[in-house]
Formats: structure tokens, C-alpha cells, sequence
């Protein structure tokens, strides 16, 4: 009874699939589908963002420190409080790849909406947030959602392969761009004589994730990829999905999702193992970007903070645009080393900016160029690359799962910060960590991993990069 229960759904879905594969998509959908990605790009880069540019306003208010001065001893335990659930975040992010991997059964859309939705409330919880466990809770709800991406998957689902990238890094370009936004806000509503006036900064960007959120379901058409490859396991006969079962669990070959199955597949493949342990070591570099604020605090007054916080998204997403273009002719490996060197030089000119006080608009432009190559290098290892070395039927268990495997990397980051930040000031302890790891990740990188430029999506199989 339950199995001829579970062969009417499969029928009922399969028919479905069929009308939606069969419908016509018009001229014009894929521009709309990509303006409708990029807004929900722009909420996901402001949600990742908001919290670290509030953070020290944040912490003035819920820990009440009276003064304005981050290297004080209040402000230190203050830091000392939140920053090891930041770590133990990481942790938490175990069960991710489990949430993830549900698209692979259930589809992309559904899993777009519930992002979206997830990361206003996430904002919202932290905005009306009274208490520093309300504060904190809000925080991890946020950092739960935001890694997932699915709007990435969706992106490169829907393009052409040959503007994979292009398309990718131009969403996250204007994304990034609009994160200068939060600058504006803090300018419009931020008052050092007002500790509570952070709360303000979260409105505007609650509202759009809530409500783009809800209406995503009905905007976006489920993606061709998952369509295709769904319906192709639906037709199988029972007998047909036995034998490939066996055989794939006999050559280690199995195409269809699952966390566990993508852990052992990520370990079996080549390709996707030496992605890991390159994204593993270049993680541990990105804990800097959880602390840029009070850095900025300590060299310069909260006003001109956040005329940086203006610049930097600026800058961030412009580099984050060109880097697409630079992925595609050059090729993913190519653009990684570019991109890497580009965030050693940009943040040692803003450690620089800041100790020699070249004022706001240096600082900015430099933590942008920072950024904007560290993030672009990390898109590439964690997601573009891993989704071009999977099949269709596991790509989000192998993109959710893989990325949280290479969180553990910003846990070892993490660590290190907080234990040696008591010794080595800030700024200089950005260096001391980062240098070195993202030195040891190219290498990896450059000498280890194949190119996946150009590959054909549909085409990969499990033995594609063995």
C-alpha cells in the first residue's frame, strides 16, 4: 500500500514536471528571471553584511558601554561574548547540507523562497533584539540561511553555460554594490547619541526580504536543469532504478542526492576532493571580514566610518563584475590566483590605510578590493567550481554539504583570531593569518584541480573528473 501510495505521487509529479517542461517560456524570461536573482542576491549580501557593519553599535547598546571606544576593556568582553558563537555557528551549520539537499528532491523555487523569507526573519529577530541571547539567536539565524546560495544554483541552472560566470558575478557585482546601501542607511540613522538608532538600519531590508521572498514562488519557473534531471529518474521503472542503483553503489558512481552520499562522493573524486582542501585553507583567511567595523572605529570617528561603508560595496562589486568576465575567457583557475592576489594586496593597503589614517575613502577603497577578491575567489571554489564537477542529481547535496565541510577552515580562523587577538593587535593578526593560508589554497589550487570552464552541465557524470 505505501509503495503504491509512493508511485502515485511520483506519477502525480512527473506529470507535472512534464506540463512544466512543456510550457514556453517567453523572449524575455531569462532577463526577468535574472533581475528577479539579483534582488534576492541583494538581500542575501545585505543580511550577510548588516550584522558585522552593526556589530559594534550593536554591542554599544545590548552590553549598555557608555563609551564610544572599542579598544576598551568593556568592549573587549563584549566581543569576547559574541565572538565564539560566531565560531560555534560554524558547527551549527552542520545540518545545512541536510536543508540543501532537499532541493535536489523538491526543487530549487521552493528552497528560493524559504531563503529569503528565513533571512528577513533572521534580520528581524536581531533588529527588535533586547537582550544579547535574542541578539545572538537572531545571528545564527541569519548565518544559517545565508550560505546556502540558492540563488547561485538557480543562476547556474537557468544561464548558458558559456556565460556561467559572466552571469553569476554580475548579479553578485549589483549585489554587492547595493550593500553601499547600509552605509547610506547608518548615515541617515545612525546617532552615536542614540544607542539604539542601529535598529533603524535593519527596516528597509527586512521588508524587501520578506516580501520578494513570498512573491519568488510565484515569479520563478523551477529550473531547466532540475526539471530535466528529476523527470529522467521519475521515468525509470522500479526495476530500472534497482539495477542502477546497484551498479552505482558498485563503481562508487551514485548521481543521486543526499548528504551522505555526497560526503563519499567528495571524498572519492578527485576533483572535488582538492577543491575542498583548497577552499578548506582559503576559509580560514575570511574571519577578517566579520571584524572590518571595529577596526574602522579605532582609526577614525563613526561618521567618517561610514562614508567607508559606502565606498567598500562600491569597489567590492565592481570587482566582483570584472571577475566574472575574467573566469570565463581566462578560466576558473586563472581567475582564482588574480582574485587572490588582489585580496592580500587590499587588505594590507587597509591595515596600512588605517594605521597611517589616509582617511575613509582609502580605507574603503582598499577593504573593497579586499573583499571584492576574496569573495569572488570564494564563489568560485565553493560553489561555481563544485557545480561544475557534479551531476545534475547531486549538485545541491555536493554545493550545500561541500561548503559547510570548508566552513571548518573560517572555524580554524576563527580560533586563531580569538586566541592570539589577546597578543597582536587586530589589524596586524588580519596578516598574520591570512597570508600564509591563502598563499598554501593557490597552490593547492593551481598544481591539484582541472579546469571546469565551459563544461556542459548536463553532460557530467560521477566519472567526469575522476
Amino acid at each position: 500500500m505505501k509503495n503504491q501510495s509512493k508511485a502515485v505521487r511520483e506519477q502525480r509529479e512527473l506529470l507535472r514536471l512534464n506540463r512544466e517542461a512543456q510550457r514556453p517560456k517567453g523572449a524575455l524570461y531569462l532577463l526577468f528571471a535574472m533581475i528577479v536573482l539579483t534582488v534576492i542576491y541583494i538581500v542575501d549580501e545585505i543580511t550577510s553584511n548588516v550584522n558585522t557593519s552593526m556589530q559594534p553599535y550593536a554591542l554599544f547598546d545590548l552590553f549598555r558601554i557608555s563609551s564610544r571606544d572599542v579598544n576598551t576593556p568593556a568592549y573587549t568582553n563584549a566581543i569576547n561574548t559574541v565572538a565564539p558563537w560566531q565560531v560555534a555557528s560554524n558547527l551549527f551549520l552542520i545540518i545545512t547540507p541536510f536543508y540543501k539537499a532537499l532541493s535536489d528532491r523538491y526543487g530549487r523555487r521552493l528552497f528560493l523562497m524559504i531563503n529569503t523569507v528565513g533571512m528577513g526573519v533572521g534580520m528581524l529577530i536581531v533588529m527588535t533584539s533586547h537582550s544579547v541571547v535574542q541578539y545572538i539567536l537572531g545571528m545564527l539565524f541569519m548565518m544559517f540561511f545565508t550560505p546556502n546560495d540558492m540563488q547561485v544554483l538557480y543562476i547556474m541552472e537557468t544561464a548558458p553555460k558559456e556565460k556561467r560566470a559572466t552571469f553569476s558575478f554580475i548579479a553578485k557585482g549589483i549585489a554587492l554594490i547595493s550593500v553601499s546601501l547600509i552605509g547610506v542607511l547608518s548615515r541617515l540613522f545612525l546617532r552615536e547619541d542614540v544607542p539604539s538608532s542601529w535598529r533603524t538600519v535593519y527596516l528597509i531590508p527586512v521588508i524587501v526580504a520578506l516580501v520578494v521572498g513570498a512573491l519568488s514562488f510565484f515569479l520563478m519557473r523551477e529550473t531547466p536543469v532540475f526539471v530535466e534531471q528529476r523527470r529522467g529518474f521519475l521515468s525509470l521503472t522500479p526495476e530500472q532504478r534497482a539495477e542502477k542503483l546497484a551498479e552505482d553503489k558498485k563503481n562508487g558512481t551514485a548521481e543521486q542526492g543526499g548528504v551522505f552520499r555526497a560526503i563519499r562522493f567528495i571524498f572519492q573524486n578527485r576533483q572535488l576532493r582538492w577543491i575542498f582542501i583548497a577552499g578548506f585553507l582559503f576559509f580560514a583567511t575570511t574571519f577578517y571580514t566579520s571584524y572590518y567595523t571595529t577596526v574602522l572605529e579605532g582609526a577614525m570617528a563613526t561618521q567618517l566610518v561610514t562614508i567607508a561603508l559606502i565606498i567598500y560595496p562600491l569597489v567590492n562589486g565592481a570587482v566582483t563584475i570584472v571577475s566574472g568576465f575574467f573566469s570565463d575567457r581566462l578560466g576558473r583557475k586563472k581567475a582564482c590566483l588574480i582574485l587572490g592576489g588582489l585580496a592580500l594586496l587590499g587588505l594590507l593597503l587597509f591595515v596600512l590605510a588605517c594605521r597611517l589614517h589616509w582617511g575613509p575613502v582609502a580605507a574603503g577603497i582598499a577593504y573593497g578590493c579586499s573583499i571584492g577578491g576574496l569573495w569572488s575567489m570564494s564563489d568560485t571554489l565553493i560553489l561555481t567550481m563544485p557545480a561544475e564537477s557534479s551531476p545534475s542529481g547531486m549538485r545541491a547535496s555536493v554545493m550545500g554539504t561541500i561548503s559547510v565541510m570548508i566552513g571548518a577552515g573560517m572555524f580554524i580562523g576563527q580560533a586563531l583570531f580569538i586566541v592570539l587577538q589577546n597578543f597582536i593587535s587586530m589589524d596586524v593578526l588580519f596578516l598574520c593569518i591570512c597570508v600564509p593560508f591563502m598563499a598554501v589554497s593557490l597552490l593547492v589550487l593551481m598544481t591539484k584541480v582541472k579546469e571546469t570552464k565551459n563544461v556542459d552541465l548536463d553532460s557530467i557524470t560521477a566519472d567526469t573528473y575522476r
